[in-house]
């Protein structure tokens, strides 16, 4: 069930991060892309990164991605991979021998050829789904600290030479990834990698740049080169990390950095339906680098992002909500279920006074059970011996144990056989099970209160009563037949005869033995019957009990589904931040009970158990909990997430859950000014740069900020205007009618690696190794020469 809630929780915030009206601007790119990821600790970056894409970018099918290094890369769509053992050099010449091992396998330089033009083919394939097929963007993304790096300037000219071949323009990001946190042992060997590929990276960045080099392969063995002429080699290189300028590491490691990189690479290639007001402040790409780069930079200078996301915490709505509900619906079915008694016993057909029918009616006819037993043959003994004896001893002397055997084998096995045949257990549990399981209204809840002692509409009580009252009539019967025996014939009344009947003795005995088996096997019979009656009592109390130890687990889980949901509820709610996570349960409940009031006031109270909508909950509890918690998913998603409630912009629906009446007294109430003035400050901090700079050097920095958001609302036009007029940085505003939240990314270019606090730090580990035997480079790092084939 965890997995089912997390998926729903997922595809209701995936849902609501896609709702906008149709003048939205599409998340689409305009250009082709290709993502480049170089060495094996930029995997995590590709599976994210892959991620994002398809879940952001309307027209993500379109881009192609290549993972190179010694391990073949994740399953994916439009995911390629090259890749060649590491060379078994020892960590000193690391880097050289992996550059050297590039150069001299042939064969798989032919293999990385061929993929590039499978690439360079597969973006043809999606044409249709960009506005322009004449310019092509590539992003590669490296870890600076991956030895696979040093082979950054080979893949990035024969990427540029082959896919020139059929793009006019070929713009190349690069994306440097700095993990600065839990480095380990190996943090002085990983720093100085990291430094040696920084110092390379400002040879490339140099405006007289130039490269060539034998690495265009034919089938035929047939060497052409790949060559790059005197410019910088990449159009922008941003350095991001999990540290920013702050110096405070993110909770969610290189996450962040992933997410920004994939919303910096949709601004500079975002392709719009309509041209935005100039006031928007619209990206460009190439303004943003002359102004990035001074004068003097000799092109060597870096950009950095930080992204921020104010989101409204849409998986906890989802599962506060389908908690809610789930709990209105439990709720009704516990008032469905307080049946009053009297109801019970007309729906079961159990009324007192049908114990007695249905016991009577075993007898075919009930007045005349004991007459056929007046033709029973009897002793021959006087009148006047009878009268001197008990009415045991009489019937003894009589019949001796003839009438007893003609009663049980004529009339007590009878009612036996047709007890039996009757199945008056089987009975009540078929109408239990017809009249209350069955029946959506009642169902497994109402079935568990109707069979518990003491619950409401029970008949558990009643049959006790009843059951404590037949026990002892048939005592006090068994009682009375035994006084009775004990009685003289003499003391009888219809044992005095007349003068007549002395004298014919027989006929007198014959009314005798008549009125003996007639009054004796009369109270037999009423015992008989009040036996079977009591039998049939306690085979009802039975099959309740049974009733309750079978509807008593379904009880037990539904109330268990109901805490199951509370907590998945809490849980994700504990997730969201604070600020964020205001009054979610109030808000949410208080929404759901009036939503639910609305829709009964138009269906009824108990249109719930219609087929349409939740149907007989018992019985999908009898498949399991996952069928009744996907319907109760499907209930919500089509009743309950459609209500306007749930359309509201981001801003308003925090503001009216941070003032929505709670269980707590004394709040002070948020005005919309501290509510924007708050969301301003945290979008601004959490957008901190993801590179700590060493600020006194950096003398060239300049900032761009955008917002991704509705640039008619409220917030967005609250943000424009505090600080205008005196604004140090240009803002602009990336136009989106998502109601889910609000985002919010920062550029900052213009400074130099030795601005860096990460290449300040770990130079001296890199100085260190140098100096004992480590070779970190292929080329003198003094030069802007490119390596030469060998």
């Amino acid at each position: 069930m965890r997995n089912q809630l997390i998926t729903f929780a997922n595809h209701y915030a995936v849902r609501m991060d896609h709702t906008g009206t149709d003048e939205d601007e599409m998340r689409s790119i305009n250009h082709p892309i290709v993502f480049v990821f170089l060495g094996d600790l930029s995997a995590e970056a590709l599976d994210t990164m892959h991620a994002l894409n398809s879940s952001k970018w309307n027209n993500s099918a379109g881009v192609v991605y290549l993972q190179i290094g010694t391990k073949p890369p994740a399953a994916l769509d439009n995911v390629y991979g090259w890749s060649f053992a590491a060379p078994s050099d020892d960590k000193r010449r690391l880097r050289p021998a992996i550059h050297k091992q590039f150069y001299t396998d042939q064969a798989k330089l032919l293999e990385l050829n061929v993929t590039l033009r499978q690439m360079n083919s597969r973006i043809s394939q999606f044409g249709r789904m960009y506005t322009h097929l004449q310019r092509l963007n590539i992003a590669i993304v490296t870890r600076l600290d991956d030895p696979f790096n040093i082979l950054l300037p080979e893949i990035t000219v024969l990427m540029e030479t082959i896919f020139g071949e059929q793009f006019r323009s070929v713009a190349i990001d690069l994306y440097g990834l700095l993990e600065e946190k839990g480095v380990g042992e190996q943090f002085a060997f990983q720093s100085s990698l990291g430094v040696s590929f920084l110092q390379e990276v400002d040879g490339y960045q140099s405006r007289d740049y130039a490269f060539k080099g034998m690495l265009q392969v034919t089938g035929e063995g047939v060497r052409l080169p790949a060559m790059h002429t005197a410019s910088s080699l990449f159009d922008v290189v941003y350095l991001v990390s999990d540290k920013d300028e702050r110096g405070i590491f993110a909770e969610n490691g290189m996450q962040g950095s992933y997410e920004a990189i994939c919303n910096l690479s949709l601004l500079k290639n975002r392709k719009t339906l309509n041209e935005l007001d100039p006031k928007h402040g619209a990206y460009n790409n190439q303004h943003f680098k002359q102004n990035a780069t001074p004068p003097d930079g000799e092109g060597r200078c870096y950009a950095s992002v930080g992204l921020s996301r104010i989101k409204r915490p849409n998986p906890a709505i989802a599962l506060t909500v389908l908690y809610h509900v789930y709990k209105h619906l439990l709720q009704r079915m516990k008032e469905n279920a307080e049946l009053d008694r009297e109801y019970v016993q007309d729906l079961l057909e159990l009324a007192p006074s049908r114990y007695d029918d249905d016991i009577r009616s075993l007898l075919q006819d009930p007045e005349k059970a004991v007459e056929g037993m007046f033709g029973l043959l009897h002793d021959h003994i006087s009148l006047s011996e009878l009268q001197s004896m008990t009415l045991y001893e009489a019937e003894s002397a009589l019949y001796g144990g003839n009438a007893q055997a003609f009663f049980e084998m004529n009339t007590a096995r009878l009612l036996e056989k047709e007890f039996a045949e009757r199945d008056f257990g089987g009975w009540l549990q078929k109408k239990l099970d017809t009249r209350i399981i069955d029946n959506p209204l009642f169902g497994f809840y109402a079935a568990y209160l109707c069979s518990s002692e003491g619950g409401s509409g029970s008949l558990v009580d009643e049959l006790h009563v009843r059951i404590k009252e037949a026990t002892k009539l048939l005592e006090q019967g068994q009682g009375e037949l035994e006084q009775l025996y004990a009685e003289r014939v003499a003391d009888q009344a219809f044992a005095k005869s007349s003068l007549w009947g002395r004298l014919t003795n027989k006929i007198s005995v014959k009314s005798f033995s008549r009125h003996l088996l007639d009054l004796v096997y009369g109270i037999k019979l009423d015992l008989k019957l009040l036996e079977m009656k009591l039998r049939l009592l306690r085979q009802y109390l039975q099959k309740l009990e049974e009733l309750h130890e079978r509807t008593k687990p379904f009880v037990q889980r539904l109330h268990q589904l109901e805490k199951t949901l509370q907590d998945a509820s809490r849980g994700s709610i504990l997730l969201t931040s604070d600020y964020l996570n205001r009054n979610i349960n109030e808000y949410y409940g208080h929404g759901v009970r009036e939503i639910l009031a609305e829709l009964e006031s138009r269906r009824g109270a108990q249109f719930y158990w219609d087929e349409r909508h939740m149907g007989n909950i018992s019985q999908l509890l009898v498949q399991g909990e996952e069928p009744l918690l996907q319907r109760l998913m499907e209930v919500t998603s089509r009743e309950i997430f459609v209500n306007p409630l749930f359309q509201k912009s981001f801003e308003d629906e925090l503001l009216e859950r941070a003032n929505v009446a709670a269980s707590y007294d004394n709040r002070e109430v948020l005005s919309k000014e501290d509510l924007f003035r708050d969301l301003y400050s945290t979008l601004e901090n959490e957008a901190a740069i993801r590179a700590d700079v060493y600020h006194s050097t950096h003398k060239h920095r300049y900032i761009e900020k955008y917002f991704f958001g509705d640039f008619e609302s409220e917030f967005i036009r609250y943000a424009f205007a505090v600080d205008q007029g005196s604004r140090a940085y240009k803002l602009g505003c990336v136009q989106e009618m998502k109601q889910s939240g609000i985002e919010k990314l920062n550029i900052m270019g213009g400074f130099r690696i030795e601005d860096l606090m990460y290449y300040r730090n770990g130079k001296r580990y890199y100085d260190t190794y140098m100096e004992n035997g480590f070779a970190f480079h292929s080329m003198d790092t003094s030069t802007n020469q490119g390596f030469k084939e060998v």
